[in-house]
């Protein structure tokens, strides 16, 4: 049933009640049309005829009593009288109300019978002639009096019917319409329970970590919305983990990350205050657990401080990273009468301002405790990682979190909520560049050390890329496609230089990819190698630069300058390392293709 038949329904009882009190005014004006014609025919006709017959019934009296003989032309007055005095009586025999009135009539037929007996003896006994007139007159007086009487009598009477009928449609009229209403209110509030039970249920999405669907019963239409609910939620599913309480806990799980790492590491703002500081930090530099209440470097130590502000503003002046290369460069801090000696590392946060332009927005500062490692054996690499390791997949999570939020996906925000919430979208965009550059720098590296290798089904890993960049390609309508090959062998790797190698094929790809197009990503084995070829439509890549395009810090020219030009260097360095190889082929009708191929694992015999 729809809602509008719902709401017809719900009006029914109010449009009853309507009709019955229109009915009972149309019963109330014709009872009074009744009751006045009963006044007119009944009372009013008998009052007529008597007149009538007194009238006629003198002249006929008086013609008798003064004339002897009747002269021919007098006997037609005559007989119109008689005739009108006989006509007026059988009007009056029809119009008899009462026992009283009909006595008085059959009287008064007696005395006419005698009054037309008595004017046709000869000669006329006029005294008697008289009296029968006068008592004609009499009877015609009481009859006209009588039916005056019942005149008055129901004219009182009409008059107090229609005032109590009128009270009894206004009082019938008031509870008519109050129980009509109550009525319709009843059904309306039937009929619109389902609403407020899905008001109720949408009320929690947002609020619980499972999926609440609706079923509820009701009208055509609210039945399609819970089918259009239904299905929305369905869809979000995926994105549970985008609620703003999730969002909380993974900031949570990333703070709890910081905190548990070995170095202190700060953030700093423009202004060189602390923006941001792990409990190793808090502990070193003697903060309380709510830094924020003494921000400023200024509560640092003087010669502390200084080296701080110094190296803050190498990497503000610089935009790039602060890296100690000396044993000078460290600096020593007494901690509970222990002299602690510290390696101070800073990075830039940069915002890109678009048309190729950065601003800088911070930097992130690292201490890392020397008094076990001398810096000469410190190895670079190993702080990159455990950065990046620790980073990567929270930040990726709590990214995707507050994008959801932001695009209003899971529910409505306040003005106030959507700033905050971009602010802390930017910010991880910060941070996930500065993991990045990290990765970069510890895979540079990474060839000079012995990196833990094992077992990788490539199938998981390129499956795994290919959904942690699904949103970054939705924001270019991107789609990314999968073939993967059936019983694919394993190779032999480290399993972040693989997921480095891949990933940042993949990142071109959707980088370079024109919008509503697709990346179509291969794997297939052949020969004791697989094979991996991701394909975008993108810009073509001119055949004089094609030799230069893994060069380290190398990009196209005309092409986007929003990258740092390592991507494809790293690529190679890692394929290389691996014992595999890597090459590319462009067209303009056909994209650009990068292919890599990895030698499998060897089975021992």
């Amino acid at each position: 049933m729809k809602i509008r038949s719902q709401i017809l329904i719900a009006q029914l009882p109010t449009a009853f009640i309507i009709s019955l009190i229109t009915l009972f005014f149309i019963f109330l004006v014709f009872s009074i049309k009744h009751k006045s014609e009963s006044i007119l025919i009944d009372n009013f006709k008998s009052i007529i005829a008597m007149e009538r017959i007194n009238e006629s019934l003198e002249k006929l009296t008086d013609f008798y009593l003064k004339e002897s003989l009747l002269p021919p032309p007098d006997i037609l007055k005559v007989k119109l009288w008689e005739r009108t005095i006989e006509q007026q009586l059988m009007i009056q025999d029809r119009n008899i109300q009462e026992s009283e009135e009909r006595e008085l009539t059959n009287t008064l037929h007696e005395k006419w019978e005698t009054y037309k007996k008595v004017v046709l003896s000869f000669p006329i006994n006029t005294p008697y002639l008289k009296n029968i007139y006068n008592g004609i007159r009499s009877l015609t007086k009481n009859i006209i009096d009588l039916n005056q009487d019942d005149l008055i009598l129901t004219k009182d009477n009409l008059s107090q019917f229609i005032s109590d009928f009128l009270r009894f449609i206004i009082f019938g009229s008031i509870v008519s319409l109050i129980f009509g209403f109550f009525m319709s209110w009843f059904f309306t509030g039937i009929f619109l329970s389902p609403l407020k039970t899905m008001a109720e249920t949408m009320r929690q999405v947002g609020k619980e970590d499972k999926a609440t669907f609706l079923h509820i019963k009701g009208s055509d239409e609210i039945d399609v919305l819970c089918n259009e609910f239904n299905f929305m939620i369905s869809r979000l599913k995926e994105y549970h983990q985008g609620s703003l309480g999730k969002v909380i806990q993974d900031y949570q799980i990333l703070k709890s990350i910081l905190d548990n790492l070995p170095d202190g590491i700060i953030l700093l703002d423009q202004e060189t205050n602390i923006t941001y500081i792990n409990k190793p930090a808090q502990k070193l530099l003697g903060f309380v657990e709510n830094f924020k209440k003494i921000p400023s470097l200024f509560h640092v130590e003087e010669h502390l401080r200084e080296t701080l502000l110094k190296i803050s503003a190498k990497v503000f002046m610089t935009k790039a990273a602060y890296v100690p290369e000396k044993e000078e460069d460290s600096v020593e801090i007494y901690k509970k009468n222990q002299e602690m000696t510290f390696s101070i590392w800073a990075y830039p946060i940069k915002k890109s301002l678009g048309n190729g332009y950065n601003e800088l927005e911070g930097v992130v500062v690292v201490f890392q405790n020397l008094l076990s490692k001398p810096l000469s054996v410190v190895d670079k690499s190993d702080v990159y990682e455990a950065l990046v390791h620790e980073f990567q997949s929270a930040l990726t999570e709590i990214h995707m979190s507050i994008h959801l939020c932001v695009e209003e996906v899971v529910g409505t925000l306040t003005e106030k909520q959507k700033e905050i919430l971009v602010v802390a979208r930017e910010k991880c965009v910060f941070l996930e560049k500065l993991c990045q550059e990290l990765l970069n720098l510890s895979l540079v590296n990474g060839k000079a050390r012995v990196l833990e290798q094992r077992e990788i089904d490539l199938n998981e890993v390129v499956s795994n890329l290919a959904v942690s960049l699904r949103l970054e390609a939705d924001q270019k309508k991107i789609f990314i496609s999968v073939e993967e090959a059936p019983y694919l062998s394993k190779i032999k790797a480290n399993e972040n230089q693989i997921a480095a190698l891949i990933g940042n094929l993949l990142h071109n790809a959707i980088h370079y990819a024109y919008p509503e197009t697709s990346v179509k990503i291969k794997i297939k084995e052949n020969n004791k190698f697989i094979e991996l070829s991701i394909n975008n439509q993108g810009p073509f890549i001119p055949f004089e630069y094609r030799k230069d395009i893994f060069k380290k810090h190398f990009k196209v020219p005309g092409q986007s300058d929003k990258r740092a030009g390592l991507g494809l260097y790293i690529a190679k360095q890692i394929t290389q390392l691996m014992g595999g190889k890597i090459g590319f082929r462009s067209t303009e009708k056909q994209g650009t293709t990068f292919w890599v191929a990895l030698p499998v694992l060897q089975e021992k015999v």
